[in-house]
């Protein structure tokens, strides 16, 4: 995961959408057994703008890490663009979600796999150093816990970046101090 500011504004406003239950555009409840409805499923949809057709029919059935997988693998293997690889079945490209999640810094399968599982043990180690110690990946309430924590790890993590870019620009050059030369005086 590569921490970005979109990022952790994309998880706070699922978390906001899951915890008030306000779906919106969400047809459905949460739902963590369907691939459109759970915890990656929500957090591309509300990344897209997407309802619950739309992202079924850019994806395959099966878990997020799998999806995941599968996309990231056929990425791999296509020679000229990656990811213009296209599904047999809906002639959509594979890619499309994972480019998209891509750019706002979820770029690995383990990205997906860690939400959808609720398991980044540094997340998981935060909730529990403020008191929540069992979290359930299929519970919407601990899954907007979940993205709220992940989204202030991603916070603390730019403001660590720019704090070590800016230690680590150089320093202005100093000005060397004028030196006026004297001519020396002559004696008569």
């Amino acid at each position: 995961m590569r921490p970005t500011p979109e990022l952790a504004a994309l998880l706070r406003r699922t978390a906001d959408r899951l915890q008030a239950q306000h779906w919106g555009f969400w047809d459905r409840e949460y739902c963590w057994r369907d691939s459109t409805r759970c915890n990656c499923g929500l957090l591309v949809r509300e990344a897209l703008g997407w309802n619950q057709q739309q992202l079924s029919l850019r994806i395959h059935r099966g878990t997020w890490r799998s999806i995941a997988q599968t996309a990231y693998r056929t990425a791999a293997f296509v020679l000229r663009d990656p990811w213009e690889a296209q599904c047999e079945a809906t002639g959509l490209r594979l890619g499309y979600v994972f480019e998209k999640m891509a750019e706002l810094g979820f770029d690995q399968p383990e990205d997906f796999a860690a939400l959808e599982e609720l398991s980044d043990p540094v997340i998981l180690a935060r909730l529990a150093a403020k008191g929540v110690e069992l979290v359930r990946r299929d519970y919407a309430l601990h899954v907007a816990l979940y993205m709220r924590e992940l989204a202030d790890w991603i916070e603390e993590q730019l403001q660590a970046q720019a704090q070590l870019s800016h230690l680590t620009q150089p320093l202005p050059k100093a000005k060397a101090p004028e030196v006026t030369v004297r001519q020396p005086l002559r004696q008569r």
